[in-house]
């Protein structure tokens, strides 16, 4: 059964997206289906590329910068069994199972986005990504740095977030 549904860690598994995950990928291609990006890029991640081809039928740019995290040897955990503090942490870039934890995240985002203001300045560009990179986006764009807040960031599978640079 797909991680989703199981709310298990999925990592960087190449799982096919569901069909609800299917359903999602068209409601968001439905709400920005008036647009056209300058640039579209996509976690290289199976369940990514498909939605990023359902979404849009422009030509996709895939990094590896985008991929989820790395979650050691959490893999297959239910998301209720992780230490938030620790899996949260903006203090070490590895907890004690291996994962990558939201510094070491936040860094590989931000080179991302770094290079995205370089190559592109006013331009609409489309990121599909996961969870745990919206999460680094949010924080890095929004300057958050409340642990709680931080904790209870949750970003809905067809959610669409504009960020201004």
């Amino acid at each position: 059964m797909p991680s989703n549904i199981e709310k298990v860690i999925a990592g960087c598994n190449d799982e096919v997206l569901t069909e609800m995950g299917i359903a999602q990928a068209e409601s968001v291609r439905d709400r920005l289906n008036n647009i056209e990006f300058d640039a579209v890029y996509s976690s290289p991640v199976l369940r990514a590329v498909q939605t990023a081809h359902i979404i849009t039928g422009q030509s996709i740019f895939y990094d590896k910068r985008l991929e989820e995290r790395n979650p050691g040897s959490m893999l297959g955990y239910k998301r209720s069994e992780i230490n938030k503090d620790e899996w949260n942490s903006l203090d070490s870039y590895f907890t004690a199972q291996g994962s990558e934890t939201l510094l070491a995240g936040i860094e590989r985002v931000k080179s991302f986005l770094d290079e995205l203001s370089r190559k592109y300045k006013d331009e609409d560009i489309l990121i599909v990504t996961h969870n745990f990179i919206c999460k680094c986006i949010w924080i890095i764009e929004e300057n958050v740095m409340n642990p709680e807040e931080i904790n209870n960031f949750f970003q809905k599978n067809d959610e669409i977030k504009v960020y201004k640079r």
